[in-house]
């Protein structure tokens, strides 16, 4: 007898939504694993903190995801659908619970534990969809303080209402016919593509006992061949086994196959051996990118609001701002030096010596710049911290 297939999904889909639930509150370093922190403007990424001013690495990031949801489609086909999805994980939660409920209670006291069991899923993903933005404890700060966070409340009241109403109406019928995924996915297919499959070589030793066709979610025969319809969540497989099985020299007349010839073993072909190619590309990129950032960033402006003004004893002073960051995962002290001039004497007045900036955080600081230059000149101004980060200012008079 062959293991169970449908007892490896629900394994598989219930470390998956373990991995939901779980990942908003771990930590390296004591820095989020994944988050989109809106509040920071700052993606965490493995415990890595990049700045909004760092967004070549956000999209190297995505790129990167894109190119492994394209290499996992080539490969596993339409394993995604029925196995991974988000869509199709939830609905078999539901629908696991709605089969427990229907066999132990009577039906006027299953349907609202139907509709309570939906409610409950969706308002725990929209929790956790939440927790992707901001922390876990400013989301229950915000949902228990509806006055102060009526945003954050309507947001979440509304992506419970959009997951109760496709857990209860839309189930199966988004992948069925609204989903695009099935149609993409076609156009990806390779050579040695996984597919669900109904063996045509033993086609013959079927005696029609349509188990395949109960058992399908999505309706459909899988005697009929491919069909875009089919999520390969592999209950036909369990089904097909459940019957045959029984029966003396039996064995089930579906499975998963890649390519279509019988004993083929995973294969690349030209596109998945270009979408690990980009793959691999796009990862390297992204390592050198997180591992050779710069951990100071500094942008200096002039206050063009502000005009200069001459003091009595001839210096002219010029407002600026400097905006530093700290890119490290300690906190930092930094001063501001200014050398390497050609419009006169100049020197710095105002705080621009031993700058706190806290791990991960931008400050921004106001300053002077007092020359005696009279026409336009250049200067070079220093960030100090161990190290040394440059930017040029033009000095007018």
């Amino acid at each position: 007898m062959h293991s169970s297939i449908t007892h490896k999904r629900r394994i598989v889909q219930a470390l998956l939504i373990a991995v939901a639930l779980l990942l908003p509150f771990a930590t390296i370093g004591g820095n989020p694993v994944l988050r989109m922190d809106i509040a920071l403007r700052t993606l965490f990424l493995g415990g890595i903190a990049v700045r909004v001013d760092q967004f070549y690495l956000v999209l190297l990031a995505t790129l990167l995801g894109i190119a492994l949801f394209l290499l996992i489609t080539v490969i596993l086909g339409r394993v995604w659908c029925g196995w991974l999805c988000p869509q199709t994980v939830f609905n078999d939660l539901a629908e696991l619970v709605s089969g427990w409920s229907a066999r132990r209670l009577p039906g006027a006291a299953a349907r609202p534990l139907d509709h309570l069991t939906a409610l409950l899923i969706s308002a725990s993903l929209s929790f956790i969809m939440l927790c992707w933005f901001i922390t876990p404890a400013q989301t229950v700060a915000g949902l228990t303080d509806i006055s102060t966070h009526p945003l954050l409340v309507s947001a979440f009241l509304g992506l419970t209402l959009f997951g109760y109403l496709n857990l209860v109406l839309v189930r199966r019928s988004f992948c069925r016919s609204y989903c695009p995924y099935g149609r993409f996915q076609t156009a990806l297919m390779d050579s040695g593509t996984l597919n669900l499959l109904f063996f045509e070589e033993t086609r013959h030793y079927c005696i029609r006992c349509g188990s395949c066709v109960r058992t399908c979610p999505m309706g459909i025969d899988i005697r009929s061949g491919f069909q875009i319809e089919c999520i390969g969540c592999g209950r036909c497989i369990d089904a097909c086994r459940g019957v045959m099985e029984r029966r003396p020299g039996g064995f089930g007349l579906i499975g998963y196959r890649f390519g279509t010839l019988p004993g083929a073993g995973i294969t690349f072909g030209s596109k998945a051996l270009a979408l690990v190619s980009l793959t691999i590309i796009l990862g390297g990129g992204l390592v050198w990118g997180v591992t050779g950032r710069a951990q100071t960033a500094f942008v200096v402006q002039r206050i063009a609001t502000v005009e200069a003004r001459t003091l009595p004893d001839g210096f002219q002073v010029q407002p600026w701002r400097a905006t530093i960051g700290n890119r490290s995962e300690a906190a930092a002290t930094y001063s501001l030096r200014i050398s390497s001039s050609d419009a006169g004497e100049i020197s710095l007045l105002g705080p621009v010596s031993d700058i706190p900036v806290a791990a991960n955080e931008h400050r921004e600081v106001t300053f002077m710049i007092r020359h005696t230059g009279s026409g336009i000149g250049s200067a070079r101004l220093l960030l100090l911290n161990g190290t040394e980060t440059a930017a040029s200012v033009q000095i007018k008079p």
